[in-house]
């Protein structure tokens, strides 16, 4: 029970920091210690480099869908507009189409009381 406490990596007496091998002075332990500690930096180093290259990638793609929304909307403004005038001259044409409606049917309505008037003959 005892061996396996120690055989334990969590608990090893050598993981703890007061260890020193054989033929190793503390001075050697320290450098290499410093330089994991410096390998560590430059690992995190590296992957938060990473980091930011994707992020930007990310910020890119972000910032060119925004644009093409921004596109989209002055586009559907535009088409907005357009319709709009075109709904005008439809109904400026329908209210022309009107008013010759009115013309031609008060013609009408004169010839045809012309043709009562005068008996069934245009001249009288």
């Amino acid at each position: 029970m005892k061996d396996d406490r120690l055989n334990n990596r969590f608990n090893s007496y050598q993981q703890s920091g007061s260890y020193v091998p054989p033929g190793k002075t503390f001075a050697d332990q320290q450098t290499n210690m410093l330089s994991d500690t410096v390998k560590t930096q430059y690992r995190a180093e590296e992957t938060a480099n990473a980091v930011m290259s994707q992020l930007h990638g990310q910020r890119q793609q972000l910032q060119t869908a925004n644009d093409d929304v921004w596109d989209m909307r002055q586009a559907t403004e535009q088409t907005k507009r357009e319709l709009r005038d075109l709904q005008a001259k439809y109904r400026q044409k329908k209210m022309r189409l009107y008013a010759w409606i009115a013309v031609l049917a008060t013609i009408d309505l004169l010839l045809f009381y012309r043709l009562l008037r005068c008996r069934g003959s245009f001249f009288c």
